[in-house]
């Protein structure tokens, strides 16, 4: 199903089941809503549940970069516009990777669609400085932007096929093979301008929000730290998993989602 933004830009989408609350799956970096078929199949029995491919991704349009829409905000409202559209509303929002500043716009700019936001292995930081070396997360990102767009002689597809591999676990198998095979038909820009779209305050976004969090990830987390920025947080780890725990353990995935929207009030 394709919806058709207030900009013009076509948003791929696909809607199964039906039960509240309603599940919202937002993919990450260079991904699409393919990542959540075991979600979709588990959920869809008891839940509604949404899956968008976000602009530039997947089925839906890929704008110039020079539109401006590779931004938090206008993700974020890609995702109230699709939601509108189907009559999604106090939905577990669920976000994966650089698909979660997007989410985290929505659930402060329309928390009456926001029941829950389950945030899947990404960060929260305060604003960064691309290709500034006394600040590490800007560093990281302008590191990953040059490789991408060949600025240091490289060859611009083979790093990023390089990255995306590494962000799997050995354990992976053709999980992973397809998921870079989908992943390098983003084209450069826009895997580049979203990278750029990652530099902003995630933090005061996060705070901005009031939902309950669940925060699943692959390694540890910051638990303190975390709890100074989301009022209401639950804390997931899976094991024997890469940066995409949806894809290498949907099993342990669901589980955790199960839990999480069995707490919520």
């Amino acid at each position: 199903m394709i919806h058709t933004t207030d900009d013009g830009v076509r948003i791929h989408y696909e809607v199964q089941g039906d039960g509240e609350p309603a599940l919202v799956l937002v993919h990450g970096w260079c991904s699409n809503l393919r990542h959540w078929d075991a979600q979709v199949a588990h959920f869809a029995p008891r839940h509604r549940v949404l899956a968008v491919d976000r602009r530039g991704h997947g089925e839906s349009d890929v704008p110039a970069v020079a539109s401006g829409g590779y931004t938090a905000s206008r993700h974020g409202a890609d995702l109230a516009e699709v939601m509108d559209a189907t009559g999604t509303t106090g939905a577990v929002v669920v976000g994966h990777a650089g698909g979660a500043p997007g989410v985290l716009a929505l659930a402060a700019d329309r928390p009456d669609l926001v029941r829950g936001l389950v945030l899947v292995d990404t960060i929260v930081s305060p604003q960064s400085t691309l290709g500034d070396p006394d600040d590490p997360a800007g560093a990281a990102l302008g590191a990953m932007v040059d490789r991408i767009v060949g600025a240091d002689g490289e060859d611009g597809a083979a790093a990023f096929a390089t990255m995306y591999a590494a962000m799997f676990s050995p354990h992976a198998g053709p999980v992973a093979t397809e998921a870079v095979t989908s992943a390098s038909r983003v084209p450069a820009a826009v895997a580049a301008e979203e990278l750029r779209s990652l530099a902003i305050d995630t933090v005061a976004l996060a705070r901005a929000g009031r939902a309950p969090v669940l925060w699943l990830t692959v390694a540890g987390a910051d638990e303190a730290r975390l709890r100074t920025v989301f009022a209401d947080v639950q804390f997931g780890q899976v094991v024997g998993s890469g940066h995409f725990p949806h894809l290498e353990v949907p099993d342990q995935v669901n589980a955790m989602l199960d839990r999480f929207v069995s707490t919520l009030p």
